[in-house]
This record gives C-alpha cells, sequence and structure tokens, in this order.
C-alpha cells in the first residue's frame, strides 16, 4: 500500500548536509528502507537532531522521496493466528525485530 502524498512542490532552499545523508541513504536501501532502518543507520537520535519523520515529511513535500505503509503483526494480532499457522519464509530486513517468546 503507498501513502498518498500531496503533489511535490519545488524545494524552497538548498538542501541541509543532513538531508543529502538522508536522501543517500535511501538511496543505498535499494528499493525500500523502512523507517527503523533508516533511524539505526543515521544513528538519529530525536533529542539532538529532532524529528526524523517530519523531515522525511518535508523531504516528501518537496518531492524528492516517496513513502509508503509497512504493517507487522503484535503479539495481540499473532495469537489471532490458528494454532498450526506457520509463516512464509522471508528474506529478512537487517532489522532485529524481538521474536515472540
Amino acid at each position: 500500500m503507498t501513502a498518498i502524498a500531496a503533489p511535490p512542490t519545488v524545494s524552497p532552499q538548498p538542501l541541509r548536509d543532513q538531508e543529502r545523508e538522508i536522501l543517500s541513504r535511501i538511496d543505498r536501501g535499494g528499493l525500500q528502507i523502512c523507517e527503523a532502518e533508516l533511524r539505526h543507520t543515521l544513528r538519529w537520535q530525536e533529542a539532538r537532531l529532532g524529528s526524523l519523520l517530519g523531515l522525511l515529511a518535508d523531504l516528501e513535500a518537496s518531492g524528492l522521496l516517496e513513502s509508503a505503509l509497512h504493517f507487522r503483526l503484535t503479539d495481540l494480532g499473532r495469537a489471532e493466528l490458528p494454532a498450526d499457522y506457520q509463516p512464509p519464509i522471508r528474506v529478512g530486513s537487517g532489522i532485529p525485530w524481538p521474536t515472540p517468546s
């Protein structure tokens, strides 16, 4: 599912080094990179650097990147699956999601 974004606008000012670094990390991520992986790769700390999601929204509004929604089950959602359910084997994303106990 792809998020619907406002039509791109022209970037009103030159990009800062921080924004260029974000764009290059997203480009290195291949077809897609999730917010958690981007945050980890950039060593992003909200208290020191501000809102990563806000900055990504600004870059998207400027027409410099596209975003998509991703979903994963919570423990409560997983409990709703049949007892004999086995998830399909997938290629890993590199993100260390906690495994259910």
